[in-house]
């Protein structure tokens, strides 16, 4: 047993027992500048003050805004900012205080799908409804009552889901919109 313990503290003493995670800890040191380099490039922030409620915009990311002189949102990919404005496709200049409300419609595309799930599992019901009365028990109406409360509310989250645009935040009132940089 105490030759055991001499050779483990031969392994420890010659340093190959650290070697993996000292590497490891280097590695991971190194990286950090190219991280953190990321988060480095100026920003546009639209947030609501005194929460924690913040949304990020990058060059490159695009951007659904609305001016106070138009009524519709456009879509528009930012190419620049500066400290009063950003700048949109083909350089085109929107100063901050021109936009009246930001829209977020990351969204919409996975609540209609929800909703066309919903409406397509109506018809599975009734189907279901009509081939178990008709087959297993025999009673009449082929299609029950409890059905149509289960289809009706299944009928009213497609509806809704179809008619849903996304988010709008309105400047005006609570939310801001600042250039933010590093």
């Amino acid at each position: 047993m105490s030759n055991e313990r001499m050779n483990r503290y031969k392994r420890l003493l010659s340093g190959r027992v650290f070697l993996r995670p000292v590497i490891l800890f280097f590695a991971m040191w190194l990286s950090l500048p190219g991280m953190a380099s990321d988060e480095l490039q100026p920003f546009l922030l639209l947030e609501k003050p005194g929460t924690k409620k913040r949304i990020r915009f990058y060059v490159g990311d695009e951007i659904l805004f609305k001016r106070y002189d138009q009524d519709y949102f456009n879509s528009k990919v930012i190419v620049g900012l500066s400290d009063t404005s950003f700048f949109v496709d083909k350089g085109t200049e929107v100063r901050l205080r021109d936009v009246e409300a930001m829209a977020d419609r990351s969204r919409v595309k996975a609540v209609r799908q929800v909703g066309r799930g919903a409406l397509l599992a109506i018809p599975a019901m009734f189907l279901f409804s009509i081939a178990n009365n008709a087959f297993n028990t025999g009673e009449t109406p082929l299609v029950g009552r409890e059905v149509y409360n289960v289809a009706i509310p299944f009928a009213a989250l497609g509806g809704a889901s179809q008619l849903y645009k996304g988010r709008r935040y309105r400047l005006k009132n609570r939310w801001r919109l600042i250039v933010v940089h590093h």
